[in-house]
Parts: C-alpha cells; structure tokens; sequence
C-alpha cells in the first residue's frame, strides 16, 4: 500500500521505514507476542552496538590522558547498559506457551550467537592493555590508587567507572537467566543445548579481574593491621 504523504526528512534521516521493516509484518507473526521479541532483540543489538562504539572513545581517550573526558564516557555505557537491563522487564510480560511458539519459527538460533553479545565479552581484554599503559605512564598501581583515592581523584573515577562496566555486565547477564528461568524454566536446555548450571558460570565471569583483586589486597592488609592491633575486622561473621 502506498503511503499518503511523502517521506519527512526526520524518517530520512533515521531510515525509518527501513527500521520499520526490519519486523514481521502482523499477518506473518506466530504469535502476538513475536513483535515484542525481534523489537527487544534488534533494540539490543543497537545499544550494544553503541556501547561498543563509546568504549572505543574511552579507549582513545584513556590513551590520551584525559581521564575526566574517558570517565563521562564510561558512565554513559553505564546509563546504556541499565537500558539493556531494564528492557528485560518487557519479556517477563511473555507467557511461556507464547515463547514455544517463537521457538519453532526461531529454529536453531540463540542469543548466545548474538553479535553485539559476543563484542560486550571481548572488549574488556582490548581494553585493559589501554588502562595498564596509563598506569604504566603515570607510575602508579592500581593498589596505590586504592589506598588513597583522595590523592588519585582522577584515576580511582576512572577505574570506578570500568568496575561498573564489569559489575553491569555481569548483572545483565544474571538477569538474563532469570527471565529464561521466569520463561523456560530452570532444567530446561537453551537452544544450544546448554543448561542453566553453563549459563550460571558464565554469568560469574569478572571481566577487569585485576579491579576486584585489588579489592582483596586493600581489605587483606587492613585485616592484618587490625588484628595486630588485637581488633577483630568484623566481617567474617
């Protein structure tokens, strides 16, 4: 059917009816609710591929030294990254029986092949030889850095701001396992055949360990300090 007005320069520019396309029309879905699936998976895709593109910034930025300019780009894939998670609510909504149907038009595909996805896993270790030469540069170590994060307001922002990338990330995709939990059940397999214990494990993985190992180090000494003190640290329960 012919449209009834000409194309606005604002559908130009965003290439709407090609976005528009990009769904099933409402006579070819399975089911209602398979809109709500290709929307939610595109709109993904295209955070991912933004964050992917900001973190390339950040990258060059950090390679520059201006940290103050890398860590607003970083809390931005931080704001990018709770979309992606609160997007997921909107699947909760899907009835299990509604996602069997997806499931047979979806063949063999999964989100595990997801291309966005797969960038989220690999950028952390592009990244980090770009962090250990700015430490390198400003000699210093990211203990140093813990131990007084008044003195190195600059750099602590900034690996702030990467532990919450890591943090998120992790998040994500531990709330992605409960909506396949909330949809599929627990002992179900995914579409790759895996099950949920693979899922579990993955969504464990630390992407800038050397961020939380610190951690460890910090607490470790403070805990020796006090008990030479005779003081109890108060945290083992």
């Amino acid at each position: 059917m012919s449209r009834a007005t000409p194309i606005t320069e604002y559908e130009k520019y965003l290439r709407v009816p090609e976005l528009l396309a990009l769904q099933k029309p409402a006579a070819e879905l399975s089911c209602h609710d398979e809109l709500q699936f290709q929307v939610i998976h595109q709109s993904a895709e295209l955070w991912m591929k933004l964050i992917d593109h900001e973190l390339a910034l950040a990258a060059q930025l950090m390679a520059q030294d201006e940290l103050a300019r890398a860590t607003v780009t970083l809390r931005r894939v931080n704001m990018i990254q709770h979309l992606l998670t609160e997007s997921l609510k909107v699947m909760d909504t899907m009835a299990p029986r509604n996602y069997m149907r997806i499931r047979e038009v979806l063949g063999r595909g999964s989100g595990q092949e997801s291309p966005g996805f797969k960038r989220m896993l690999q950028i952390p270790g592009e990244l980090w030889p770009t962090v250990e030469a700015l430490l390198t540069r400003r000699a210093i170590t990211l203990r140093q850095i813990h131990e007084a994060p008044e003195a190195h307001g600059e750099l602590f922002a900034l690996c702030e701001a990467l532990i919450d990338y890591d943090q998120d990330l992790q998040w994500w995709r531990r709330r992605h396992i409960l909506m396949v939990y909330r949809i599929i059940g627990v002992g179900t397999p995914s579409l790759k055949g895996n099950h949920s214990e693979l899922l579990e494990k993955g969504a464990r993985e630390q992407f800038f360990p050397a961020l939380w190992q610190v951690r460890d180090e910090v607490f470790g000494e403070w805990t020796r300090a006090m008990e030479a003190r005779g003081k109890s640290p108060g945290y083992h329960g």
